[in-house]
Parts: structure tokens; sequence; C-alpha cells
């Protein structure tokens, strides 16, 4: 129990010394650097920023990586065996600080901006903090009160509407209540124990702050004296080197001992989980119903939609469901609701001989007149260019991810050398600009690293075939 309050000492001790050095930076860096360029000629600009400047921004980031990956002072942790495992941080997963050592030399090399760090160490301190008070509350707080203030302060901190000392003073004053003494102030606790070199100088500080009675004196006893209430427990830690954990548990054990608690929290807990397992159980067949509903449903409409179809494109005849061709590119649109998409279909193989030629050439590379596989006559003009003999193969047709699934909208290039050559320019164009700044599609690093042939931003002809055949009960699309 301790041993999260030190370590938020440390923290925020650590925290301190950073921005005193990072300023002792900044200040050196707005008194030479930004001086001389004003005194050039130049006057001061953007540029004074201390970012613009690699020398200084190189020594700050040098002390962020020094501060969770170097060791922690000796002057602010004097005795280490207070917190064999270091700082806070030393528990979270190996990938937390391999990808703060990745985005620190990102951030040298001028390829993020540097307050994506502070995100990633700001969002892992808040899981830390987050498990392990959840993890001291269940364990500790016996009180219902204590519970319900913990509870709602760490939704808060959660929230970001309350700092993490108001989630300190909470946890310490039922860390009080535990002893039975609660008429003194613990806010300096962490830092205490934090300053305290010894096991020896450690217990002092319990002994003050958890165990000592009011500085009054009491009726058989002196002020400043350990209550005898509580002299067992003091002396687990004096004595015995106990740990204020193992101290804990023992004073919750002889309450629960001493009352019929402990069987009450066994039944009702026993009772909870078999609600919460028949709970889970019916939440989970009410969820298997919704989805074979909701399944049937898709089919239903499916086959509905299939099947109504509009007269042949050719000789404007009904045609007969269970006999007749029609476009794949077009029933693709109109399976994935394309904007302005239509099914062209076609009653007889004569009639698909006679109009599909000239439909094919409605479909058109996005790439329009600089598609790689044009002809001198397509370029020439301003309209996108007709995907017939440009085509090594119809399987090379790829459809813009985004613009297929999200937007709704046609795009789609006639083989992967059209995307190569068009889909970072159709990117920046397109899904940059509609989702203003977003994360929708976002690439990340450079532009030269994206690899435009895994299907992470398109989707070949066939993968679009399978899962419009899929998604209406295996009906065959393509023979």
């Amino acid at each position: 129990m301790t041993a999260i309050l030190v370590q938020c000492a440390l923290a925020a001790a650590q925290d301190a010394r950073f921005a005193a050095e990072a300023s002792t930076v900044h200040q050196n860096h707005q008194t030479t650097h930004a001086i001389n360029n004003f005194q050039n000629g130049n006057g001061p600009t953007d540029h004074d920023a201390l970012i613009c400047c690699p020398p200084c921004y190189g020594r700050i980031l040098d002390l962020y990586k020094a501060r969770y990956f170097g060791n922690p002072p000796a002057d602010l942790l004097k005795d280490p065996l207070l917190l064999p495992r270091g700082e806070w941080f030393t528990a979270a997963p190996p990938s937390f600080l391999e990808k703060l050592a990745d985005l620190i030399e990102q951030a040298k090399q001028y390829q993020i901006h540097p307050r994506l760090i502070d995100e990633h160490v700001r969002k892992e301190k808040e899981r830390w903090y987050a498990d392990s008070l959840t993890t001291l509350r269940l364990r500790s707080m016996v009180e219902e009160e204590d519970r319900i203030a913990i509870a709602d302060k760490l939704e808060e901190f959660a929230a970001g509407s309350a700092p993490i000392e108001e989630l300190m003073a909470v946890v310490s004053a039922s860390l009080r209540k535990l002893t039975g003494n609660d008429g003194l102030p613990i806010t300096d606790l962490p830092e205490k124990l934090l300053a305290a070199t010894n096991h020896s100088e450690r217990v002092e500080v319990l002994r003050k702050v958890l165990f000592m009675a009011s500085p009054q004196p009491t009726e058989g006893g002196q002020s400043g004296e350990v209550p005898e209430a509580h002299k067992k427990f003091y002396n687990m830690l004096e004595q015995d080197n106990a740990s204020m954990e193992q101290v804990k548990d023992k004073i919750l054990e002889e309450r629960q001992d001493a009352s019929s608690v402990p069987d009450k929290i066994e039944k009702l807990q026993t009772r909870l989980a078999e609600l919460k397992r028949a709970q889970s159980a019916h939440a989970l067949e009410r969820a298997k119903k919704a989805a074979n509903k909701k399944r049937l449903a898709e089919q239903q409409r499916s086959v509905t939609e299939l099947y109504n179809l509009p007269p042949c494109s050719v000789c404007h005849n009904p045609v007969n469901p269970g006999d007749f061709k029609a476009c794949t590119l077009c029933a693709l649109l109109v399976g994935y609701e394309v904007e302005g998409a239509e099914k062209t279909v076609y009653c007889s193989p004569e009639c698909l001989r006679d109009g599909y030629p000239n439909h094919l050439k409605t479909h058109h590379c996005s790439s329009g007149p600089t598609c790689v596989h044009a002809t001198k006559d397509h370029a020439q003009h301003d309209h996108d260019t007709e995907m017939t003999d440009s085509l090594p193969t119809p399987g090379d047709l790829r459809f813009c991810r985004e613009c297929f699934v999200n937007l709704k909208k046609p795009t789609a290039w006639c083989s992967p050398a059209c995307v190569r050559a068009h889909y970072l320019q159709h990117h920046e164009q397109v899904h940059v600009g509609v989702a203003n700044g977003g994360d929708r599609m976002e690439i990340n690093g450079q532009p030269e690293d994206v690899d435009l042939d895994s299907h992470s931003h398109t989707i070949p002809l066939a993968d679009a075939v399978k899962d419009w055949e899929a998604r209406n009960g295996g009906v065959r699309l393509e023979e």
C-alpha cells in the first residue's frame, strides 16, 4: 500500500526535476540562440522557438530519455529497498518503454511532434494509477463510505476532472481509518516515506502518521504514544520487519474474524457470481437470437434485392431470375450501396454479346488521363480513362477501400501499377480533406514507406466478389 504512495511522490519529484532542467535549457536558448538570431538582423520569428533549434531541442529530448531510462537519483530515492522495482513505469509492459524510446528518436528526427511522447507517457501512467488503485480499493477499503468515495474519485481521475493528488488523499484517509487513527493530516506521507533512508526511518514515519495517538494526553497514556489497541500492529512493523501490506492484511483478518461478515460476504459473493453467470448466459442467448434474426433479415433482403431485376439492358425485355447474365462490377457497386450504382443485366448470351462490350466502357479507371495503361487517345481527354484494353486482366482491378466501404464512392484503379502511381495523391486530396485531420484511413510513417500492395488501402476485385457472395447466401457472382 505504501509503495504506490512512494511511487507517486518519486514520480512527482522526478517530473519536477526534469521541468527545472528543461527550464534551464530553455532559458539558455532564449539568452543565446534566439538573441543571436535577432542580432543577426533576422528579428524574432517562429524559428526562435526551442523546437526549431536542433541543439537545444536535442538536449530536451536527451533529458526526457534520461528521465525514463536512467536510475532515480540517490538524493530522491534514499533507500532503494523501498522500491526494489524502481519507478511506476518499470512494471509497465515492455512495449511501453520500447515505444517510448522509438518516439524519442522519431522526435529527434522531426518525424513526429514531441507532444506524442507526453501523450504516450500520460496514457500509461493513468492506466497504472487506475489499475493499482482499483486493486487497492478492492483489497483494503472495508468501509462502505470509503469504497464509494474512492470509486467516485477514481472515475473523476479517469475522466480528467480530478488530479492524482485528490485521489491519493482519499486513499490515504481510508488507510488512516484502517488503524483507527484519523485525527491528524497525512498529506505529506508520500514525501516523508520517500525521504526515509532505511527501514527504521520508514517505521518512524508510519508511527507518527498512522499509529500515534492524538497529541493531547489520553487517560492511561501520554501524548504521542501508540495506543494499546495498535501496538501489536506497530510491533509487526518495528520488530518483525513486516510491510505495511502485511500489517493491513492482519488488521483486516482480525476484523473479519471478530464478526460474521466473512460468511455473509462469501455467500453474497457466491450468489452474485451465480447471478452474473446467469445474466451473462441470458445476455449471450439474447445476443445469439438477435444475431440470427439479423442474419435471416439480411438474407431475406439480399434475396429480394438479388431477384428484383431491371429489364435487359439491350432488348429491355423482362429477364428470367433463374437464367440471366449480369455485369459483375455493377452488381458489386449495388451490393455495397455505392452512390449512383444500378444493376446491369442481360436476358440472353446474345444480348450479353451485343451490349456488354459497350457497357464495360462506362467503368473508368479513376486515374483519368494519367492512367499508366491509358492509350495516347485516352490521355488527350479530360474525362476518365476507359478500363477496356488497358487492363492486363480483370483480376487486376482495385477498389479504394475507404471510398468503397465508407464513403460509398466508385473509386477504382485498373491495376496495382495505377494504385502505386496515384493512391497517395488520391488519399491526400480526398480522404484527408474529408476526415478533417481525423484518424480515418490514416497513413502512418513516410509516404515512401507505405506498402500499397498489402491490400490495407485497396480491395482486389476477387476479394470484393467473395465478400458479396458471402453476404448473399453463397450465390455465385462470377462463373
